[in-house]
């Protein structure tokens, strides 16, 4: 018989779905339980060719339900095939996951069209369950050289490829995702897209943004709900989705940055925070877990 702790073991019903949390004796934390998305991201897309089964079975237990996958062209295509088939068995959907901050130049174009002329390709060769259900860009801008010294041709390169992604996206018919930082509603633009604020632009481009939310409590000044507050707003006034996204990796930052220290227990409980917040958002779709490896070694 389980024992369910009275901090953690409390049933929510949260934007039309309820989240179930409970502890084992033994100390293990058990899947949040929601019937919204849990993503993750899998930067190591060799892992699906060397342990595709403990991954699976990973988010299986988790209730993951879409995952990032990082588009390594050197990987065959029969192992995203694979891969993509018996995620999509159980009920995962693999989205197509590429970027670097060199795609904010004058060369991210032909950096982009790699990735669009593979997964063109693809998906045109792929059976219907093999196939991505989306495009998801990280690209970070803010890491490129151009960022400090020319910020509104990094910016103006920057809105290329989020333009040009989606347009592309669509074609395919998949949802386009992009991750951006909570600080970009400090950021604006003036060029060729005109004048604005970058969190606002993005947010009415892509069809659901991740926010990288990496803080490790949701409330207060520094926590989660005060720093997604903005980009939830926006999202409310255009119809679209928010992601949030969690750290779990260890960092050199501020302790505060990740759930590295903390563990899962303590991760689930400011989740459920940052879903009280919101309960009566229509945008909040749900959380992003950066990423698969850390948060498959994080402690209970």
């Amino acid at each position: 018989m389980k024992n369910v702790s009275v901090a953690v073991g409390i049933l929510f019903f949260i934007l039309g779905f309820f989240v179930q949390i409970m502890v084992l004796p033994e100390g293990k934390a058990e899947a949040i339980e929601m019937d919204t998305s849990l993503a993750t991201w899998i930067w190591n897309t060799r892992d699906i060719e060397t342990k595709s089964n403990d991954i699976l079975q990973f988010m299986e237990e988790k209730q993951v339900t879409d995952a990032y996958l990082q588009i390594n062209r050197s990987v065959m295509a029969s192992s995203y095939e694979s891969f993509i088939e018996n995620a999509t068995s159980k009920g995962i959907r693999v989205h197509a996951l590429d970027g670097a901050p060199n795609w904010a130049t004058r060369n991210g174009a032909t950096y982009q069209a790699n990735l669009f002329n593979w997964l063109d390709s693809y998906q045109a060769n792929a059976t219907e369950n093999q196939k991505f259900s989306g495009v998801h860009l990280d690209i970070e801008p803010y890491l490129h050289s151009g960022w400090t010294n020319s910020y509104q041709k990094t910016i103006a390169f920057y809105q290329d490829r989020l333009s040009d992604g989606k347009t592309h996206a669509m074609s395919l018919g998949l949802s386009f995702g992009v991750d951006t930082p909570f600080w970009f509603d400090e950021q604006s633009y003036n060029n060729r897209y005109g004048s604005g604020n970058l969190a606002d632009w993005i947010i009415k481009t892509a069809d659901v943004t991740t926010l990288m939310a990496y803080r490790d409590r949701a409330d207060g000044a520094n926590g989660i709900v005060a720093l997604i507050s903005n980009e939830i707003a926006l999202a409310e006034k255009y119809g679209k989705k928010i992601s949030v996204g969690v750290e779990t990796g260890q960092t050199s930052e501020a302790s505060y940055i990740s759930f590295f220290e903390e563990g899962e227990a303590v991760m689930t409980e400011e989740l459920l925070k940052v879903k009280t917040a919101y309960e009566h958002s229509s945008s909040v779709e749900g959380f992003s877990i950066h990423y698969l490896d850390s948060w498959m070694a994080l402690k209970q």
